[in-house]
């Protein structure tokens, strides 16, 4: 059964030996499966304080005792939701490119959301929301607040054409070139910093 209480999801898990780490996997995998639109589960997201995680986007994949190693200085804005918050959708920022490295795992392990193939934003998402659970953070942490973008003598700085920007209509957000996101403005998208 997921945990839906977040206070319970707020403390770092412990370290896990592989074989141990590969039994969980198992199971949260099957976990996963059960849930109806889930794409990543964590163990502390089921009640066990180890550090594993699994990730079904393109394929499964468990992680055990996964950490971030490298994250690019570029971020993008994506809608989340959450196993363990069924009924809220958050906008957070996530980098856009992480190495990751896991004890299962020889060598490292690169995500990038810079494709044009969605599922490649949907993992690297997945990827670092799931490390996220087991270092005690949610979400909810991570949320993404717009600021309006000031025009005029007082704007902070010039974006050039070619720079990527954030734009958000609604709940939907879109990181795009500022050549095109410029139209785009005039059609009640917001430009964000």
């Amino acid at each position: 059964m997921i945990i839906k209480d977040r206070s319970k999801l707020e403390t770092p898990c412990k370290v896990v030996s592989i074989k141990e780490g590969e039994e969980i996997g198992v199971r949260l995998l099957h976990e996963l499966r059960e849930s109806e639109n889930g794409i990543g589960l964590s163990a502390n997201q089921i009640g066990i304080d180890k550090r594993v995680c699994v990730i079904n986007v393109k394929e499964p994949l468990v992680l055990i005792n996964p950490k971030i190693v490298e994250k690019s200085k570029e971020q993008f804005v994506f809608a989340e939701g959450c196993l363990s918050f069924p009924n809220s959708k958050v906008k957070t920022i996530r980098h856009q490119d992480i190495v990751v490295e896991a004890d299962n795992h020889k060598g490292q392990l690169s995500f990038s959301a810079n494709s044009e193939d969605i599922n490649d934003a949907f993992e690297c998402v997945c990827v670092q929301h799931e490390i996220d659970h087991l270092d005690g953070i949610t979400m909810f942490e991570r949320e993404f607040k717009s600021e309006p973008l000031v025009r005029g003598v007082n704007a902070p700085k010039k974006i050039g054409r070619n720079e990527k920007v954030t734009i958000t209509k609604g709940t939907e957000s879109k990181v795009l070139k500022y050549k095109k996101a410029e139209p785009m403005l005039e059609d009640g998208w917001t430009l964000s910093i």
